[in-house]
């Protein structure tokens, strides 16, 4: 079985590790049948970085929100919640998946923000208390082959206009040659890293 597929019958994906490991969080199946989880090597890729980071001094996740602008299942933003982070915000325009996070996030009782908003016209003017934040932007693959200016865009006005930001990092599916941004593959994806700290 490949990292960070589902077991035949299972409804969602469990939480690597921290405070809340082991937690089962739920994915509503799209249209199309997809459920697009971001797989296991990406996620502790990612952490990883964040880690890194935390170890040099640039950033303190307790002090920190995780942003995460397409968030779909929400396996991202819950798991940096279980690994310290002080808040979580969620985008996530497709109603039934907002619903499914708000339920899902409810339960957990940590501290989040989860909004019905497109991230390319609403990414920033949060209220987030937190001194520093972690952008994470996973949109679907589908919009590389035409939103790539758009994407582009929502970086470069978070860079310019957003306090506190530590990092961006964007999933995609080839390396980005985006200015500031290192990319870091893993077979299919990529994590483009670009560090403001």
């Amino acid at each position: 079985m490949k990292p960070g597929k589902k077991t035949k019958g299972s409804k969602g994906l469990r939480i690597q590790t921290g405070e809340l490991k082991g937690r089962l969080i739920p994915s509503p199946v799209s249209p199309e049948g997809k459920s697009n989880f971001t797989p296991a090597i990406i996620k502790k890729s990612l952490f990883d970085i964040i880690e890194s980071l935390q170890l040099q001094g640039r950033l303190n996740i307790e002090d920190s929100a995780f942003v995460d602008l397409f968030a779909g299942s929400g396996q991202m933003g819950i798991e940096s919640l279980s690994r310290g982070f002080a808040r979580a915000v969620f985008l996530e325009l497709a109603w039934d998946r907002f619903e499914n996070l708000k339920g899902v996030l409810d339960k957990l009782g940590k501290p989040h923000l989860v909004l019905r908003k497109d991230a390319f016209r609403f990414y920033s003017g949060f209220d987030i208390p937190e001194k520093t934040k972690i952008y994470f932007m996973d949109p679907p693959y589908s919009f590389w082959d035409k939103k790539t200016e758009k994407l582009k865009n929502v970086v470069e006005e978070i860079t310019q206009n957003e306090p506190g930001v530590a990092a961006i990092i964007v999933q995609s599916p080839l390396p980005l040659n985006w200015e500031g941004f290192t990319p870091r593959s893993f077979g299919r994806n990529t994590l483009n890293v670009r560090v403001l700290a």
